[in-house]
C-alpha cells in the first residue's frame, strides 16, 4: 500500500494520497487548492490518480478537488447528501473502494458537518484488519471538529451527531488503529489541536477529553471551546459548495507602479493593500491605510480574519518570490481578487508620496514608559489562554479577532502600546488601529516572550 500525508503549514490542513504501487492507482483525500504536490507524488511513485475524495465541505480552505479533477480526469466523491452543486459521485455508509491491495471503507460520521465521512483503510497485503482511519474533521489529535459551521439551527443536532459518531461509529475499531485527521495545529476547525500529525484511537480514548465525557459535559465543553469564526469562512463554504474556480481562469497578478497603486486605493474604500514586510520595516515607513500582515506560514489565516473576501487586493513585498508565495497562500483561503503587487517601497517614496509611521517599541522602552507614565495603556491582543499564562499588570485584554470584529474604544489621542506573544499580531492590530484613527499607537517588538525573557514582572 502507498500512503502519504501532505501538510499546509500555517493553516494546519492535512491531505492524503492512498494507492497501490502494484495496481498503479491512487486516490487523493481532501486536496489543497494548489495540486502540484499530488501530481509530483503520483509521478514519482508511478501512480495514476483515479479518484478524489472529500470528507466534508470545507470551511477553512478552498478545495483543490476541481483543480485536480481537471488535471487528472479523476471524479470527485463526497458523502451522500452533501449539498454540493458540481458533478460528483456520492459515497454512502459502508461503501468500499478497492485499489489493488488497498481497501477503503466509507463510514458516515456526521458532527462537524451533517454529511461528513471518515475512511477506514486496510492494507490487504498484510491482512484484513483495519490499519488506519482518516477521520476528516470528526476526530483530531487532542480535540474534535467544531459543530457550528453548518449553521445555528443545526447546532444541537450536530453536537449529538458528533457524540454518536465518536462514541458509537468509531467504537467498533480497536485501540491500535492509527488516526489521520484532516487538520492539525493552526486550524480553526477545532480548539486545542495538537501539533502531532497523527495518533492512535487508543491514545485518543485515554487522553482526548472529548472521548471521555458523558453527553452533558461533552456538549458544555464543546460549546465553551468553539474557536472564533473568521470572516472568510462563509465565502469558503459557498465556494466549495459550488466548486472552486480553476486557477488558470483567475486574473493575472500584474505589477503596479506608485501612480496606479494610488489610483487603485482611491477608487474604492473597500480596496485593500496588504504589506507583507516584517514589522520593523512597516513601522519605519508604509503606504497609509495599508495592513501589515507579515509574510509568514500563518499569514493566510490572519488575512482571513482581517480582509473581506470580496475585496480587491494589492500586495507589497520585498521581492517577487514573496509575492508569489502570498498569492498561493491567499488563494488557498478564498482571496482570488488579487489585482497586483508592488515590490519594495522605494518607488512610492521617490514619487514623493506620503508615508505612514508605526513606532516600534522595545520591551525595555515600554518598561521605562510604564514606570514614568501611569496613564500609558497596554493593549494585549493574545488569546485567552496566552493572557492567562501571564500578562503585564494593568494591561487591557482584547484578542485580535475581537478587536477586528467588535472594535476597540478609547480616546483617539490615547497613547497605547499593543503587545502579543512575538510582535506579529501586535503589528496587525496596530496597523488596524492606525487606520481607524488612533494617533499614538506603538507596537511592542518581541512581545510578551521578550518581556518575560528580560525578567520584567507579569501577573
Amino acid at each position: 500500500m502507498f500512503f502519504q500525508q501532505f501538510k499546509v503549514e500555517g493553516l494546519g490542513c492535512l491531505s492524503y494520497m492512498i494507492g497501490c504501487p502494484q495496481d498503479g492507482r491512487a486516490i487523493v483525500v481532501d486536496p489543497k487548492r494548489d495540486v502540484n504536490d499530488y501530481l509530483k507524488a503520483a509521478r514519482l511513485n508511478k501512480l495514476k490518480i483515479t479518484g478524489i475524495i472529500e470528507t466534508h465541505v470545507h470551511a477553512d480552505h478552498i478545495s483543490g478537488a476541481a483543480e485536480l479533477s481537471r488535471q487528472t480526469g479523476a471524479p470527485i466523491q463526497i458523502g451522500s447528501g452533501s449539498p454540493v452543486n458540481y458533478d460528483h459521485l456520492p459515497l454512502n455508509d459502508g461503501d468500499q473502494i478497492i485499489l489493488g491491495n488497498s481497501k477503503i471503507e466509507i463510514i458516515a460520521t456526521p458532527g462537524h458537518t451533517p454529511n461528513s465521512i471518515s475512511l477506514a483503510i486496510t492494507d490487504l497485503s498484510r491482512g484484513d484488519m483495519v490499519e488506519m482511519l482518516l477521520t476528516g474533521d470528526l476526530l483530531f489529535v487532542g480535540s474534535i471538529g467544531r459543530p457550528d459551521l453548518a449553521g445555528g439551527e443545526l447546532l444541537e443536532e450536530q453536537i449529538r451527531n458528533a457524540y454518536h459518531s465518536l462514541r458509537v461509529k468509531l467504537d467498533k475499531f480497536p485501540d491500535y488503529v492509527e488516526i489521520y485527521p484532516a487538520h492539525g495545529s493552526g486550524s480553526l476547525c477545532g480548539a486545542g489541536i495538537s501539533a502531532k500529525p497523527s495518533s492512535t484511537l487508543g491514545f485518543e480514548r485515554r487522553t482526548n477529553p472529548f472521548m471521555q465525557l458523558d453527553f452533558a459535559p461533552f456538549r458544555e465543553e464543546l460549546l465553551k471551546n468553539t474557536p472564533h469564526r473568521p470572516i472568510n469562512f462563509t465565502h469558503i463554504i459557498n465556494t466549495n459548495l459550488q466548486g472552486a474556480e480553476l486557477i488558470q481562469n483567475l486574473d493575472a497578478v500584474s505589477e503596479y507602479n506608485p501612480l496606479t497603486c494610488k489610483k487603485f486605493l482611491a477608487e474604492d474604500p473597500e480596496n485593500i493593500l496588504i504589506d507583507l514586510r516584517e514589522a520593523t520595516a512597516f513601522g519605519g515607513a508604509h503606504i497609509p491605510g495599508s495592513y501589515n500582515i507579515g509574510s509568514a506560514p500563518n499569514s493566510a489565516l490572519w488575512v482571513g480574519n482581517v480582509v473581506k473576501p470580496e475585496s480587491e487586493i494589492l500586495l507589497l513585498a520585498n521581492n517577487k518570490a514573496e509575492i508569489d508565495t502570498a498569492v498561493t497562500n491567499f488563494r488557498r483561503v478564498g482571496y482570488d481578487k488579487i489585482k497586483g503587487y508592488i515590490t519594495g517601497l522605494m518607488g512610492w517614496v521617490l514619487a514623493a508620496e506620503e508615508t505612514g509611521f508605526l513606532p516600534q517599541i522595545t520591551v525595555h522602552s515600554l518598561h521605562h514608559v510604564l514606570e514614568k507614565y501611569t496613564n500609558h495603556m497596554v493593549l494585549d491582543v493574545r488569546n485567552e489562554q496566552e493572557w492567562q499564562s501571564g500578562h503585564i499588570a494593568g494591561a487591557q485584554h482584547l484578542a485580535l479577532p475581537q478587536l477586528i470584529n467588535e472594535g476597540f474604544s478609547c480616546d483617539l489621542d490615547q497613547h497605547l502600546s499593543v503587545i502579543c506573544m512575538s510582535g506579529y499580531r501586535s503589528n496587525i492590530a496596530a496597523s488596524i488601529l492606525k487606520q481607524r484613527g488612533y494617533k499614538n499607537v506603538y507596537s511592542v517588538i518581541g512581545g510578551m516572550s521578550t518581556w518575560k525573557a528580560a525578567g520584567y514582572k507579569y501577573e
